[in-house]
């Protein structure tokens, strides 16, 4: 019995999408750098909804990422690392969505 091992290509790339966004908002380094929050500060927008607590608003931002890997991934389903990188994604935009809507309700129900 011959295994058939999945081909790489443009699928492949959403795993690329999908670890640049995980990079995005991780901490690099002693200091703690993000690039998130040094694109925010640069653009001088709020790092969050509601001064210093509230919605993060660069991971909600890093959607930019999470649905470029989605479309991919489900597009391209027969290459290689597509399964994960949809699944972890889809996730990913998952949380993104249900952020801000746990926040609208929240802001409703104690205004």
């Amino acid at each position: 019995m011959i295994e058939q091992r999945k081909p790489l290509g443009i699928g492949t790339l959403s795993l690329l999408v999908l670890a640049m966004g995980l990079a995005f908002n991780f901490s690099w380094g002693t200091e703690k750098v993000q690039i998130s929050h040094y694109l925010f500060n640069l653009l001088n927008l709020p790092i969050y909804s509601n001064g210093d607590q509230g919605l993060h608003l660069p991971f909600v931002a890093a959607a930019i990422f999470w649905i470029p890997a989605v479309i991919i991934a489900s597009k391209y389903r027969s290459h290689y690392g597509t399964k994960v990188a949809f699944n972890v994604a889809a996730f990913m935009l998952l949380l993104c969505i249900v952020g801000p809507v746990v926040n609208l309700v929240d802001r409703f129900v104690n205004s």
